[in-house]
């Protein structure tokens, strides 16, 4: 049987990257992109205030169920935000956190909309990731972003990771990006 993992998180904690750094390490693995799943399978509903295109959660779900059925001898490696809400078969999730200004600032290099900006950095203080992957995953990780992150996700794939999980709380960090930025204001 195959081993699958998902990484999800709010946009900008580091998903893509540490992905790609995680299926070199992972010999014989294969990395998929949610967002080009939903892409190649034309899984929209429209788009949102911001212009970015709706995924149709479900299809989206589906999608993935065919993908981990049909591979049964590899690693499989999936990446995206939405991971967190679907459930993808026999799917272990790690849930990448990063510092609420660290975000904020690469969803600004991003050219993101200020209120978008507000709307991860708010997801992200309040682990919106975190808790919905614990709903849909028998077992879910939370990790920090970066380079050290990678060997625990190594031993996570391999089932010897020894550290038992914890919860990591950034909440505390929102009132300091508020503060920060006066356009954060509520």
């Amino acid at each position: 049987m195959n081993k699958v993992i998902v990484i999800t998180g709010t946009p900008g904690v580091g998903k893509t990257t540490i992905s790609k750094m995680l299926s070199k390490r992972l010999v014989g693995s294969r990395l998929y992109d949610a967002n080009s799943i939903a892409k190649n399978h034309k899984l929209y509903l429209g788009k949102d205030k911001f212009g970015s295109k709706i995924v149709k959660i479900k299809g989206l779900e589906r999608e993935i169920g065919k993908i981990v059925k049909s591979n049964r001898r590899h690693t499989l490696i999936f990446e995206g935000h939405l991971l967190c809400d679907i459930k993808v078969p026999g799917a272990v999730a790690i849930v990448l956190r990063e510092h609420l200004e660290t975000i904020r600032k690469r969803l600004i290099e991003r050219r993101y909309p200020t209120e978008k900006i507000r709307d991860n950095v708010v997801s992200e203080a309040i682990d919106y990731c975190g808790a919905s992957a614990q709903k849909n995953y028998a077992k879910t990780y939370e990790l920090m972003s970066g380079k050290n992150s990678i060997t625990a996700m190594v031993q996570i794939a391999n089932g010897k990771f020894k550290r038992k999980n914890r919860q990591i709380d950034l909440l505390h960090e929102l009132l300091h990006v508020i503060k920060k930025e006066r356009e954060f204001a509520l």
